[in-house]
């Protein structure tokens, strides 16, 4: 079982806000919701929401349910897709008001934080216990982000790191090799050659909704930069972050850069060379690209700098203990050695057990899948993502707002970065004030 992390290390790893919801006391009656009893020999039924409601990742995740119900006769899953992350964030925010909500929800990086201050979400360590699970086996990078003040809040599920993926085709055709990915003011130099033809852009920027925040954080820290530090001081606008912000947006206004709503889709049609997107997204990209194309580690300048991403399964509180330990059945199906390995090949996201990633089947895999073994491989170099981002109440969207106008709109980094650092050291005020009041 993950030790209970220290005071500053859960600063680092998290913060955020329960604004929308409203702060619910230490005894909140939210963990005193009477048992359910069902008749005997009848099935309990689990509400569950998840993102992935189509294409590739929808397919997987029915899959998973459809094989679950064939497996066990106890729980039934009664599943309801949201179009997206932020989709079902704020579906929940609303139904946890009117008592619609489900018992079970997929909670991405930004918004599990949110539901914990909140008390909004059950604390699992008591469920696992009960049930005698074993969760050693989870990656422990991974399990740990959902550590805090001696509670387990979310099981890892659909987790991932952005990738740099890039159009092999179009870089042979242009007489070079991956080695210019290999760090930021390389690929810049020979961008140009990418640009124009075929491809028309050598690179591709996604918006604020396409978590352009995400993926550049870790281009950020390459240039040896921060959004925030682990006491949520705002570090956006320090040199270095402006070094940043000024290389991607000469990018764009020297034009082998572009900026677009859906990264993933214009990669897969050959509009721009190269993008970073998730690790989720390799399984859209195989089934959707006409040309062969690779995955490789995020650039480096002064120094590699990754972060991880994605989402994991968390219990409602408001849940009767019947059905808590029915949904975590299904966690415990969905998450087990066979099944993360399945839902990875399938998707693109990487296996949450230990024992999934060495596994023959998934070592085999990945020698026929070189490009699915990239994740994996750099995960031991990721670090836990600035708490700007992720525990600021929308500090994805400030942060991604911020990159827009510094992309989209030729706002010098000074001054686009500038104006998201006010906004975040606005609103960072409620979090630290909520995180006292919940933890003490």
């Amino acid at each position: 079982m993950a030790k209970e992390l220290s005071r500053r290390s859960l600063l680092k790893g998290a913060a955020g806000s329960a604004v929308a919801l409203g702060v619910a006391t230490k005894a909140s009656r939210a963990f005193a919701a009477p048992a359910v009893v069902q008749s005997t020999g009848s099935a309990v039924t689990v509400k569950y929401w998840t993102a992935f409601g189509g294409g590739v990742n929808g397919d997987a995740q029915k899959k998973l349910v459809d094989e679950f119900h064939a497996a066990q006769s106890d729980v039934k899953i009664k599943m309801e897709a949201q179009p997206t992350y932020e989709d079902l964030a704020s579906a929940l925010t609303a139904n946890l008001q009117t008592g619609n909500a489900p018992d079970l929800a997929v909670l991405s990086d930004v918004w599990w934080f949110r539901f914990y201050l909140s008390q909004s979400i059950a604390d699992l360590n008591p469920l696992i216990k009960k049930a005698g699970l074993n969760t050693d086996d989870y990656v422990q990078s991974l399990y740990t982000e959902y550590t805090r003040h001696g509670g387990q809040w979310a099981i890892p599920f659909a987790r991932s790191t952005p990738l740099f993926y890039y159009n092999e085709d179009a870089v042979t055709a242009a007489g070079l090799t991956p080695e210019v990915f290999k760090t930021w003011s390389g690929f810049a130099e020979v961008a140009p050659k990418l640009s124009g033809g075929k491809t028309k852009f050598a690179f591709g920027h996604g918006n604020a909704a396409s978590y352009g925040a995400w993926v550049l954080q870790g281009a950020m820290w390459a240039f040896g930069a921060h959004y925030s530090d682990p006491e949520f001081n705002i570090t956006i606008t320090e040199p270095d972050a402006l070094t940043c912000g000024e290389f991607f947006r000469k990018g764009v206004e020297n034009k082998w850069a572009t900026t677009t709503e859906d990264p993933v889709t214009d990669f897969s049609t050959g509009l721009t060379a190269a993008i970073m997107g998730s690790t989720g997204s390799m399984g859209t990209i195989q089934k959707t690209a006409n040309f062969k194309f690779g995955a490789a580690f995020l650039p480096t300048e002064k120094q590699f700098g990754c972060c991880t991403g994605g989402a994991g399964l968390s219990i409602l509180a408001k849940s009767s203990d019947e059905v808590k330990e029915a949904a975590l059945k299904f966690i415990d199906f969905s998450t087990n050695t066979a099944n993360t390995g399945q839902w990875s090949q399938s998707t693109g996201y990487m296996p949450v057990r230990t024992s999934s990633v060495s596994s023959p089947e998934m070592q085999k895999y990945y020698q026929e899948n070189p490009n699915r073994k990239v994740a994996v491989d750099q995960l031991p170099k990721t670090s836990p993502q600035d708490s700007a981002r992720v525990f600021i109440p929308n500090g994805d969207q400030i942060i991604g707002h911020g990159w827009e106008q510094i992309l989209v709109k030729n706002v010098t980094a000074k001054d686009g970065f500038g104006d998201v650092k006010k906004q975040l050291d606005e609103d960072k005020k409620p979090v630290l004030d909520a995180i006292k009041q919940i933890e003490g």
